[in-house]
């Protein structure tokens, strides 16, 4: 609504683009639709050139608008006596549809309001001692410039630990797609997982293997770690528990994702429970609670744990994680480490492709038919990597359960009957609508026992790194690919079965 040079405001393409979303909604539906922006705009935006002309662009304004309200409440199904401008449905429809684009406009400012004010702090240093202020190194600047004008770009201020938003486009507000959302991460999760994966050598792996022993496209490997948090615990003397091995796998995703990209997943109940304990110290119970409250789940249970690292993109191979789930499974992608001089990390697409950062305030959550993919990217010249979690969570019902089972991003849990089975006795194991589920006070997944499928089965081919994992699905209880109920404890808080 501001056109400094023009003589009147052209609103009309607010007009059009929602003119085109009445004909395909019903009758009763349409009364809520925002459909105008100009008094809200006037209302709101910052103040124009003097010779502007109010007058002639609010009579402009006014003409259009009455002409247009007509043609949407006809195209919506409504007779036309009922789009008299003195008629109670024409200026019920009115009303509502103003009062809603004014509000619509509010959060577009607020929003640019936010992140201007960011822009300003962090585009000078100032000294609290003689209040001298100066432009900082480039490396410590915002991003900005890194964006790319041949991609859509997205609100993107910050936002409280556990406050969830859905994705909107920069340029108007509007959402960018129903289960892209933003969440405002707990302080302590990022430096929690990193530490973590740190301690246990996995972040070595991460960061050097794409350069040192990277795999060929389809290729997977294993590794077995030990919990930094045990060891720590038989160290201080407060454990005397016999050390806990866990299996993870990596595994290089085929030529199609044009990239040197490694999945790095738990590869084992053991280590997917592991997972579980560091997400509960780093406070993923408020990113949790604000995804269900958020998409009006019943309940949630985190579903795996792994990491993406990537050091060169040709070109991000957009996909979805999850298409014909009811609305109720999820990726939960949260950056861990970029090179400083990286561009935006992920694409999401929505009626266009837009790039975003992940940053340290917020992570992004992608669900139901969400597309999305990883933004080109080449940090060989400085050796750098980019890292991300991938945490995978689920609202499990009868109705997506074969699909939640069917999910063959990572080797754990395998795909089939046992995976329907296992799936099934983590439903609503950490965030319910009701309340009483956490992942700080954990009391496991229902009782479960598996038996291996073939005879002769042995412990030393559970590893077997030209199979896919095959073997391993057909001797479960010899890997070890779940846990016995012995030693799981079904019903025990899980910070008293592993003492952390």
């Amino acid at each position: 609504g501001q056109a400094h040079s023009c003589k009147h405001i052209t609103f009309l393409h607010y007009f059009m683009s929602s003119a085109t979303s009445i004909m395909k909604i019903s009758k009763a539906s349409a009364l809520s639709v925002a459909l105008t922006a100009g008094l809200a705009a006037v209302n709101v935006a910052a103040p124009v050139e003097k010779d502007f002309k109010y007058n002639d662009a609010l009579r402009f304004y006014h003409t259009e608008t009455a002409a247009l309200l007509k043609k949407s409440l006809l195209s919506a199904g409504f007779a036309i006596d009922e789009t008299n401008e003195v008629d109670e449905i024409y200026l019920d429809f009115a009303a509502r549809a103003l009062n809603a684009e004014k509000e619509r406009i509010e959060r577009i400012r607020d929003a640019l309001e936010k992140e201007t004010s960011r822009q300003a702090a962090t585009s000078e240093t100032c000294s609290e001692g003689d209040g001298q202020c100066s432009t900082p190194p480039e490396d410590a600047t915002n991003k900005n410039n890194k964006y790319s004008s041949v991609f859509g770009h997205f609100l993107t201020h910050d936002l409280k630990p556990g406050e969830a938003e859905l994705m909107r486009w920069e340029h108007d507000g509007s959402i960018v797609q129903d289960y892209a959302v933003r969440v405002g991460l707990p302080p302590d999760l990022v430096p929690t997982i990193k530490a973590y994966v740190k301690d246990m050598g996995l972040l070595d792996i991460m960061t050097n293997m794409l350069y040192d022993d990277p795999l060929s496209p389809g290729e997977a490997k294993w590794f077995s770690f030990q919990s930094p948090y045990q060891l720590e615990m038989i160290a201080e003397g407060s454990s005397t528990d016999e050390i806990r091995n866990f299996t993870w796998n990596v595994e290089r995703p085929d030529k199609k994702w044009k990239s040197d990209m490694h999945w790095f997943n738990t590869a084992d109940e053991l280590s997917h429970e592991e997972g579980l304990r560091v997400l509960a110290k780093g406070g993923f119970d408020q990113v949790l609670a604000a995804i269900g409250e958020k998409m009006g789940l019943d309940s949630l249970n985190v579903d795996s744990f792994g990491f993406v690292a990537v050091s060169q993109c040709d070109r991000g191979f957009i996909h979805t994680d999850w298409e014909d789930v009811d609305g109720r499974a999820f990726n939960f992608l949260v950056g861990i480490d970029s090179p400083d001089d990286a561009g935006p990390e992920l694409i999401v697409e929505g009626d266009r492709k837009g790039e975003i950062y992940y940053g340290s305030n917020a992570g992004i959550l992608v669900g139901d038919g969400t597309r999305h993919g990883t933004r080109e990217c080449d940090h060989r010249a400085n050796h750098g990597v980019r890292i991300t979690t991938s945490i995978y969570l689920s609202d499990v019902t009868r109705d997506n359960l074969e699909i939640l089972a069917g999910d063959t991003t990572s080797i754990f849990p395998p795909t089939g009957k046992t995976a329907a089975d296992w799936v099934w006795t983590q439903r609503g194991r950490h965030w319910s609508k009701e309340g009483g589920r956490s992942l700080v006070d954990d009391v496991g997944r229902k009782p479960f026992n598996v038996e291996d499928r073939m005879d002769g089965c042995r412990k030393d081919l559970c590893i077997r790194e030209d199979d896919e994992g095959m073997y391993r699905n057909q001797c479960m209880k010899t890997c070890k690919v779940f846990m016995d109920d012995e030693d799981y404890k079904p019903g025990k808080e899980r910070r008293e079965v592993y003492g952390y």
